[in-house]
């Protein structure tokens, strides 16, 4: 019978899993390792050469003093400049690391399904974005260094053994149990930060929140509330920071004890030693010197010995974060095809669509509709009803639990991201604006738009006079999410990118909520202007334009309930007739009250 041979499980894997991003700097590598090497090797010889001098001093051999001054500033000199191009590959390729796994997971994050995003929360993502890539950057080359010190420096431990086996044995034996506590630190450490990390994921997660939410903060009155949550999660954090501090220093102290320990016994042995009685184990001034001289950065070379298995983990759970997001499971990203679409949109057709964001809960239920190619389609209902989640379907956020939905008679999830996103686009209800200039704001739609088409844009979306109002024009600055911006001008800005964007399918979602009668009658004839080379999708807020619609759609508990023009549901749809008559009522109201 066949034995079966028993995989052995990899070491480090995700570590080694991030390998394909340091191909780019290879050359820089080979570099920072070879100088390294140079310079750990150059830096060897201080100790015996500086006591050279020392011993020549004492002996006043001025001549033989001088040239080993000379040599051992000669060497100084090279150690350094070999230590200032091995930090100059050191930060370049570190530095290049860490942009590119920041670039990656960029990418990666953008792909992911907003359910996923949403669930795991800013806090997860942005330690990744920051905290773990940094670290996952430098730990090959810190590994590397320690590596190649720990061989130059062990060559030195066998130099001392050769002078004197005694001291070099008692040596041996003193830096053994410092790396067993130094070993024992590290692995202690290295669980704590685990849990550190977690906790500073739950924090920096609030503080995003905090941030994005001030103004309901302020406008609530909610600011004790906040602060006393926010105090909570940071005491978890500080909880567990206290704890790693005191062990770090309490290692610490019962290693220093140690160091002094053997300090004060190789002086007490190396003291005997020179003593003419114990001529048969006799050992050189020279030698005692060199020991003395060295032993402060073999210590060094102990703590990081200890610290390769520091680095190794550290950089194994940086890696194994970072893939977190960089192998995120299938059904955590968008999902696309690879198909193109031919020629236009001349049909958007939804097939008996089921949809639950939990699994257990039916958001929609056996959805089912056409629409033909420029058309202005309305969808009206209560909160809930599953008019945006239309929307989300059909810019591919969330993926259908059952039924199909196709364009020109396609499966959606067939075509390409390309085909998809340059298709179709969504004017948010509640558009995110970037702390930049209008102008850039408009053109992140079309990065390589023209000024003059950005303006047409805006002149469209009746944003144009009103930018130019302002004191610095289309250059001005509209602070973090568009805090200088009203609603009303927000959306509009949206409306704008869109418009320069140019997709054949638009879904206008609540777009129209933030503004006045003036500029809601101008973006509803703009509904009608588009709807002549574009199909428009509209939920509104307010129905005055579902009387422009040549379709609407009334949306109940999941279900499409009733459709039609405006006025045949005003007289076939009792559901639909209440509707319009209670946001009619309300709009009269606000206008009686302005």
């Amino acid at each position: 019978m066949a034995k079966i041979k028993k995989q052995s499980k990899q070491k480090y894997p995700n570590l080694k899993s991030l390998r394909r991003f340091y191909s780019e700097y290879k050359f820089k590598i080979v570099g920072f390792i070879l100088l390294t090497a140079v310079a750990s090797s150059l830096a060897l010889s201080f100790p015996y050469v500086s006591s050279k001098i020392i011993l020549n001093l004492t002996e006043k051999k001025w001549d033989t003093m001088v040239i080993f001054a000379v040599v051992l500033f000669g060497l100084i000199a090279l150690e350094n400049v070999a230590g200032h191009f091995s930090d100059v590959y050191y930060t370049k390729t570190t530095n290049g690391l860490f942009f590119s796994f920041r670039k990656s997971l960029a990418y990666k994050i953008i792909d992911l399904r907003l359910s996923s995003v949403y669930d795991k929360g800013s806090g997860f993502y942005l330690e990744r974005l920051n905290e773990d890539s940094k670290e996952a950057s430098v730990v090959f080359l810190d590994i590397s260094k320690a590596i190649v010190t720990l061989i130059v420096n062990l060559a030195f431990i066998f130099y001392i053994s050769v002078l004197n086996w005694v001291l070099g044995l008692i040596f041996l034996a003193g830096l053994a149990v410092i790396i067993f506590l130094e070993y024992l630190r590290v692995s202690k450490l290295l669980f704590n930060k685990k849990q550190s990390k977690r906790a500073v994921e739950k924090v920096k997660a609030l503080e995003s929140e905090l941030l994005k939410g001030i103004k309901e903060v302020k406008g609530l009155n909610a600011k004790d509330a906040i602060v006393e949550k926010h105090s909570q999660v940071s005491k978890g954090h500080i909880d567990i920071k206290i704890r790693r501090e005191r062990y770090e220093k309490r290692m610490q102290r019962i290693i220093d004890i140690t160091k002094g320990a053997l300090d004060l016994t190789l002086l007490l042995v190396a003291g005997l030693f020179l003593l003419k009685s114990f001529g048969i184990w006799h050992v050189e001034i020279l030698a005692v010197l060199v020991i003395y001289q060295y032993k402060g950065s073999i210590y060094e070379l102990v703590a990081g010995l200890a610290k390769i298995k520091n680095h190794y983990v550290n950089g194994e759970l940086a890696a194994k974060r970072l893939n977190d997001v960089l192998k995120a499971a299938a059904e955590e990203t968008d999902m696309f095809g690879t198909e193109t679409l031919e020629g236009n949109v001349e049909s958007i057709e939804f097939k008996k669509v089921v949809f639950s964001y939990n699994e257990k809960t039916p958001v929609l239920k056996d959805i089912s509709f056409k629409v033909q190619k420029n058309s202005l389609v309305g969808f009206v209902g209560k909160s809930g009803s599953g008019k945006s989640t239309i929307f989300s379907l059909l810019t591919n956020f969330y993926k259908i639990s059952g039924g199909q939905i196709l364009i020109n008679d396609v499966d959606f999830y067939s075509l390409s991201e390309k085909a998809v996103r340059e298709t179709i686009t969504p004017v948010l209800q509640d558009p995110y604006i970037f702390n930049d200039t209008i102008l850039n704001n408009v053109k992140f739609a079309k990065f390589d738009a023209t000024n003059e088409d950005v303006f047409d844009a805006c002149r469209a979306a009746r944003l144009h006079d009103e930018i130019l109002s302002m004191k610095e024009g289309y250059d001005t600055v509209v602070g973090e999410s568009g805090a200088n911006l009203s609603g009303g001008q927000k959306q509009r800005l949206e409306i704008s990118r869109v418009i320069l964007k140019g997709p054949e399918v638009v879904l206008f979602d609540e777009a129209t909520s933030a503004l006045d009668k003036d500029n809601l009658l101008q973006i509803n004839a703009l509904m009608k202007e588009l709807k002549k080379n574009k199909t428009v999708f509209v939920i509104a807020h307010r129905l005055g334009i579902m009387r422009e619609c040549d379709t609407v759609f009334v949306l109940d508990g999941g279900k499409i309930i009733a459709s039609g023009k405006h006025e045949d549901l005003m007289q076939t749809c009792e559901y639909y007739k209440e509707l319009f008559k209670r946001n009619k009522s309300n709009e009269e109201q606000a206008n009686r009250n302005v």
